[in-house]
């Protein structure tokens, strides 16, 4: 068994084995010496290519011909067979087209923290495309992951905050500090929604829902390319409970009527019905 081509995510073992190959290539031992050079020596099919006067394409051909008559077999140790069998599991159940899983057991809450955003960062750089609009809400994972992210060379349209302001501490992690944020690292325009999270009742939410600055932001909002979201719990230590965007009141409330997760500011129950708003209205 002889070890090949090696990177961060995979080890690839190379078995070569024996029989005589079929179709248009015939000389077993030169296959044996293309896939050396391919696989162990880590050159390319253009030096292969020079280093044996053969072209290139056809170093392609029999890189491919020896694949097929298993003189060649790849295995793949997966260092992350656990996450991704997670992952599978994510994507078929709630029908997405990708999911990240991040080990973090034996992780005190800070680390694991620390350990999700930063593999988080990376991967929702690789989502962003150049010139697009990109929603944030507020929220402690939102913002570690912001924080971590590295421009790859990119730059977008525009950073959007999806909600207003939850309260009157932590600005910090408030969407339109992310959404600033998000535009210094990837040089787009930082909208600014100024509005509350929450007012004292329904006509107050529409006349400001009016106001041409604050429409303007959410009608941008409504039609960003990617948004990132966190999933919050109706608890105490919730960001916008901290920030003083619910009261105790509040949580009671909603726990009541059977919340017991948010996302974008909208609660849901066990089974992902959303609970009706009316509830906070009067407060």
């Amino acid at each position: 068994m002889l070890t090949g081509k090696k990177n961060e995510i995979v080890n690839h073992e190379i078995m070569f084995g024996g029989g005589m190959p079929v179709g248009a290539i015939h000389n077993d031992r030169l296959m044996v010496k293309v896939c050396e050079m391919y696989y162990l020596l880590d050159m390319s099919q253009k030096e292969i290519s020079v280093r044996l006067g053969i072209s290139r394409p056809q170093i392609s051909r029999i890189i491919a011909q020896a694949r097929e008559n298993r003189y060649v077999e790849i295995k793949i140790t997966n260092p992350y067979s656990d996450e991704t069998a997670l992952e599978q599991r994510l994507m078929a159940d709630f029908h997405l087209k990708d999911a990240l899983v991040v080990r973090t057991m034996g992780a005190t809450s800070e680390e694991r923290m620390t350990q999700f955003s930063k593999e988080a960062a990376v991967y929702v750089d690789t989502c962003l495309g150049i010139g697009q609009t990109v929603g944030v809400m507020s929220g402690t994972t939102i913002a570690a992951i912001v924080e971590g992210m590295h421009n790859s060379g990119k730059r977008i349209a525009a950073a959007v905050p999806l909600v207003g302001g939850i309260g009157s501490e932590q600005a910090d992690l408030h969407a339109n500090a992310i959404a600033m944020r998000l535009a210094r690292e990837y040089g787009g325009t930082a909208m600014v929604l100024n509005a509350p999270l929450m007012v004292s009742g329904a006509e107050t939410a529409r006349m400001l829902r009016e106001e041409e600055s604050i429409r303007a932001v959410l009608d941008r909002g409504c039609a960003c390319d990617v948004s990132l979201v966190g999933i919050g719990n109706v608890e105490a230590s919730s960001t916008t409970a901290q920030a003083g965007g619910l009261t105790g009141n509040d949580l009671l409330t909603l726990r009541a009527a059977g919340a017991v997760s948010s996302v974008c500011n909208s609660y849901f129950d066990e089974q992902g019905a959303e609970i009706e708003r009316s509830i906070f209205y009067p407060r």
